[in-house]
């Protein structure tokens, strides 16, 4: 990674869990020394992109505050997206999410929490990788075949659970099935307690752009559930793309 690359990838770091960061463990990660990551995150710190805590650590810093709520206040994804989230939890029960992808990975942009007391932890601006999860499985099967491909060259697939797929033939036929669908299942691959159903967001060009998805505690989704809830998410994917692509967001929902 050049300098500018390794300043993003510090930003997106700070900005995961614990959100406070060490120095060796942040110059570790973007494979910079010590020296070269205290510059970086001196230049971040003095435009307040970062801020140093009391013991000398680094975290996020007023400015992303500024730069996010200027993003919500004139793009409004969130304001957009959310009647579908909230009707989607609503009819399932369950975790509503909608995600993009960023940097390669399938990013959580937005989520409405299941009300229920047991459901699947997650928080905004989780990365899920492209072959296992609902949304990662959806955002990378509509990918360009050529860079489908690149990417299994590239990357290995490391196994989050025993049904994880790890075959690159595997994941080409289960992107295959997706595209045929319209929709991914993710059962037990990131956790195996776990199921996701995911669908694709679509433009008008019909290029996919974005994925919702619900995630729900396996032990609560018998066959009929699980075919009620491949119905309600691709609907609602449905929904978004025709209503995103005219510009009458939430008139479906009225």
């Amino acid at each position: 990674m050049n300098s500018a690359e390794k300043t993003a990838a510090l930003l997106k770091l700070l900005g995961l869990a614990p959100y406070v960061h060490g120095v060796t463990e942040l110059g570790e990660k973007i494979g910079c020394s010590k020296s070269g990551t205290y510059k970086l995150l001196a230049a971040l710190v003095q435009n307040g992109l970062a801020a140093q805590t009391l013991d000398r650590k680094y975290t996020l810093g007023p400015a992303v505050y500024i730069l996010g709520k200027t993003y919500e206040d004139r793009i409004g994804l969130s304001r957009m997206i959310r009647p579908y989230l909230i009707r989607l939890r609503d009819l399932t029960g369950e975790n509503a999410s909608f995600s993009m992808l960023v940097g390669g990975k399938a990013n959580l942009i937005y989520r409405e929490e299941s009300l229920q007391l047991v459901r699947v932890a997650g928080s905004v601006g989780q990365e899920r990788p492209l072959y296992a999860g609902s949304t990662g499985k959806v955002l990378g099967a509509f990918q360009d075949e050529e860079e489908i491909r690149r990417r299994l060259m590239d990357e290995p697939l490391t196994p989050f659970t025993p049904r994880t797929i790890t075959s690159p033939q595997a994941l080409l036929e289960e992107y295959a099935n997706i595209r045929k669908q319209g929709y991914a299942i993710s059962d037990g691959e990131l956790n195996i307690e776990t199921i996701g159903i995911g669908a694709p967001v679509r433009d008008e060009s019909g290029s996919v752009w974005a994925a919702i998805s619900i995630g729900a505690p396996r032990m609560r989704v018998d066959d009929a559930k699980r075919e009620r809830y491949i119905f309600l998410v691709t609907e609602i994917a449905a929904e978004m793309s025709r209503d995103l692509t005219r510009g009458t967001v939430g008139d479906s929902l009225k």
